[in-house]
């Protein structure tokens, strides 16, 4: 059965023949790839993130750990913007404190709404392609050469300066 469905999703797979170019890339869509790909391209830089399921924060949010541990008055950068907006959902910080183990509590649904927010921010040079499994990476003369099958079913190829791996 493992057969026949490689063969009937070989049949489904659309090949493109161009090869796409992107200054950074990332794999992986967790709390680290977006917080990478959001600077890279509040940096000014075209970037892109390939997730290979439909949601982005990673284990912080798809996994349910949605408890923070650490400090949350230490609130800066990018995680200090993720917190600030948790805390707008929930009308505060004190609203945040229902756990146990940490003072920063939140629905999964609710953190990744938040990332996508904040990725939707930065659609002029930030590109997220979810639901896209990588394929194949291959160094060319100081490149990165990847390539995944996109969301709709088509294979792709991005050949990019910077590859971050973040999975």
């Amino acid at each position: 059965s493992s057969k026949f469905l490689s063969f009937i999703t070989s049949v489904f797979v659309v090949s493109c023949t161009s090869v796409e170019t992107v200054p950074v890339l990332i794999v992986g869509g967790g709390a680290s790839g977006v917080s990478a790909g959001i600077q890279s391209s509040r940096m000014g830089v075209e970037t892109m993130i390939i997730e290979e399921t439909p949601w982005l924060g990673g284990m912080l949010t798809s996994a349910g750990v949605s408890c923070i541990d650490g400090n949350y008055r230490m609130r800066s950068g990018l995680f200090g913007e993720f917190l600030d907006s948790l805390a707008a959902s929930y009308g505060g910080y004190d609203a945040l404190k229902t756990g146990w183990v940490s003072n920063v509590c939140f629905e999964p649904h609710v953190g990744q709404e938040i990332f996508t927010s904040m990725t939707d921010a930065c659609k002029d040079n930030l590109v997220v392609e979810r639901n896209s499994t990588i394929r194949k990476v291959e160094r060319k003369e100081g490149d990165w050469l990847v390539t995944f099958v996109d969301g709709g079913g088509c294979r792709r190829r991005i050949l990019a300066d910077v590859l971050i791996d973040a999975t």
